[in-house]
């Protein structure tokens, strides 16, 4: 039905627009398609603010220059439907007043919709190169968009996943062994205090879905949980919490008003006891609240509680509180429209002290002197729940059965000592012969930034592989890093020259630029280092060099370098590399 609708309105108005000299089609086509009547008397104006505001910003690409074209469009339309008799004069009214006033509104919603946009675009061109597609070859970037629109709708959210996870690996950690996870969960007061509540509370009463006002003081009590009158802010936090969690944990259904304890877990069984505990965790830590409700400080905290523990997980180390505070304050401070700043700023740390401390106090978090970091259960709980968001969430000694190239892949994600730990277990499995022929075939044939891994990796390896290695002096990509290794590792004899140190100093530059961009590699690389005379002369002699990224190397330099005078002489070697 309809169908039918969608199909005899727009080809009503197609008609009337052509009677009245034109109109705009597209526009009306779109706003009849996104409202999908089974007959004209459903159209009202909440419907056609819900089309404007939140249908046709998520469905249609568009801009907020697009905004005033499609209510032009809203109103021919209403004024066509209106001249055939579909619409009463009040109904009319109701609609145009609609059109009138929610301009800014709709621009606004556009402008957030083509960042959106942005960003889909973005990821979109990540699958394309991931899949081999040259973005500058339109025909090849058609022929990808028609073969990923003839997917299904779940190989397409397979498709998008696999980018996603890609494009956000969080950094290895080590996780305890399951048993002892298992044990830290059973002992918890996030598990014990949630299936105490669920059996207390059974067959109980409930205000919308909450515990009645009467059994709260009871439940604290009963349940030895901190009260209102021990909260910092004088509520019975602790309570509402446990509450939130056991309910998202699925150890209470409510039916009729009313909360029954579903079946008790086996909690003998280590996966069960580790995926209640993640799941209690989850309805912790994890708390959304509607668009432009008005946040206390605590509100905000709670909302923004995933991001800083995902930063904590980042880091891999205990952080300083007082860290945590600033870095929260920065984020909200650029993410959130704040009525008054002050106020937030200095509820902020109160409330983020708060919420540690209760996750301390129920196995997750270890706070103490000014630092927090995870327990071992609040590691694994982490991971678990970036793994169920998309994320890709290595851990220490995944790489070591890898090939040499998905150990270098793979230790980008790294921090320096987890890096240690990976290279440590990858030679212990394979000899050094093996090790090292695997990681020069990858020097030789891989691109800069992978040998520049492999390098560090190389340097590790054996005395066993020295015939290897020393075979390696006769390939020039190998044969910078061979001589380092062979002269570190006892031959005083073999020393790299001066065009092994040229050429090592391109290779790692032109790594670098490969992996953070040419601005930021300069600064890593040649922001501490003195321009002096040997750093002049390099940069005016490695033209020379039969280096196929030397060019790229002094570009960057010339581009970059805050010295104009080494800039210049970049630039000019780069022109001779060029005319080479």
């Amino acid at each position: 039905m309809a169908e039918k609708w969608v199909e005899t309105t727009v080809e009503g108005f197609e008609a009337w627009a052509a009677a009245k000299g034109g109109a705009d089609l597209h526009g009306a086509r779109i706003l009849v398609e996104l409202a999908d009547l089974n007959r004209t008397a459903e159209l009202d104006g909440a419907l056609l603010r819900e089309i404007l505001l939140e249908d046709f910003p998520e469905n249609v690409m568009a801009g907020p220059d697009d905004g005033p074209a499609v209510l032009d469009a809203a109103r021919d339309l209403v004024a066509y439907l209106a001249e055939g008799g579909e619409l009463d004069e009040a109904r009319v009214r109701e609609l145009n007043e609609v059109i009138d006033t929610v301009g800014p509104e709709f621009t606004a919603a556009l402008e957030e919709s083509s960042e959106n946009d942005g960003n889909a675009a973005e990821l979109f061109g990540r699958m394309m190169t991931a899949d081999g597609v040259d973005l500058d070859d339109e025909a090849a970037i058609e022929a990808w968009v028609r073969e990923f629109e003839a997917l299904s709708d779940e190989e397409k959210v397979e498709r998008t996943m696999r980018q996603f996870a890609a494009d956000n690996v969080v950094p290895p950690v080590r996780l305890a062994p399951r048993a002892q996870l298992a044990e830290a969960a059973r002992a918890s007061s996030l598990l014990t205090g949630a299936l105490e509540l669920a059996a207390w509370i059974d067959g109980r009463a409930l205000d919308e879905d909450a515990l009645a006002e009467e059994d709260v003081k009871t439940a604290v009590q009963t349940l030895g949980l901190r009260s209102a009158a021990e909260d910092p802010e004088g509520e019975n936090l602790e309570l509402e919490r446990l509450w939130r969690a056991v309910r998202h944990a699925d150890l209470v259904e409510v039916e009729d008003g009313r909360a029954h304890r579903a079946e008790s877990p086996d909690t003998g069984d280590e996966g069960v006891v580790l995926g209640l505990w993640v799941a209690l965790f989850d309805g912790v830590v994890t708390r959304e609240f509607d668009e432009g409700e008005a946040l206390s400080p605590l509100e905000v905290c709670q909302g923004e509680l995933p991001s800083v523990l995902l930063h904590l997980y980042e880091n891999g180390t205990a952080a300083p509180l007082g860290e945590l505070v600033s870095g929260l304050i920065e984020h909200v401070q650029d993410a959130y429209e704040i009525a008054d700043a002050a106020t937030l700023a200095q509820g902020l740390p109160q409330a983020l002290s708060m919420e540690l401390d209760g996750l301390a106090r129920w196995g997750a978090l270890t706070v103490a002197d000014g630092e927090v970091s995870f327990t071992p259960l609040g590691v694994y709980a982490v991971r678990e729940l970036l793994l169920a968001d998309g994320y890709t969430a290595p851990l220490i000694g995944d790489l070591a059965e890898g090939s040499a190239a998905e150990l270098v892949g793979g230790l980008v994600h790294h921090r320096e000592e987890t890096a240690e730990q990976e290279i440590g277990l990858w030679l212990e499995g394979r000899s050094a012969v093996d090790a090292a022929a695997g990681l020069l075939e990858l020097m030789r044939d891989g691109h800069p930034a992978q040998r520049n891994i492999a390098a560090v990796v190389l340097q590790q390896v054996g005395q066993e592989a020295e015939q290897l290695i020393r075979d390696a002096l006769d390939v020039p990509q190998t044969r910078p890093y061979a001589a380092v290794w062979l002269n570190t590792h006892g031959d005083e004899k073999t020393v790299p020259s001066e065009a092994d140190l040229q050429w090592m100093f391109v290779d790692t530059l032109a790594g670098m630029v490969e992996a953070v961009g040419p601005h930021d590699a300069v600064q890593i690389a040649l922001a501490d280092s003195e321009v002096d005379n040997d750093l002049t002369a390099l940069v005016e002699g490695v033209w020379r060099l039969d280096h196929p990224h030397v060019g790229e190397v002094l570009d960057a330099i010339g581009d970059h370098h805050h010295d104009k005078e080494l800039a210049k002489i970049a630039r000019k070697a780069a022109f001779k590399a060029r005319s080479k």
